[in-house]
């Protein structure tokens, strides 16, 4: 007997997810720092430490997410 067709299951929208994600994308990119390169940290200009730091966290942010609350058990053992 065949398993009657199923709505596909959605990954919740969490708001708190999408607001770090804009947050972390607003700092990637410099746009406080325009036509600047005052200070100097290191001998490196602010903007690209800052810039540096928010890639980071971009980065390790998205792999927490996908790791802690991308659910795809329900899409792997629904294999046919």
């Amino acid at each position: 007997m065949q398993k009657p067709p199923q709505a596909p299951l959605r990954e919740p929208a969490r708001v708190w997810i999408w607001a770090t994600f804009v947050v972390l994308l607003f700092i990637c990119v410099p746009y406080g720092f325009v036509g600047t390169y005052q200070p100097l940290v290191f001998g490196l200009p602010l903007w690209f430490l800052v810039t540096l730091l928010g890639s980071f966290l971009l980065g390790g942010f998205t792999m927490y997410v996908a790791l802690r609350h991308w659910r795809l058990a329900a899409f792997i053992l629904d294999e046919d």
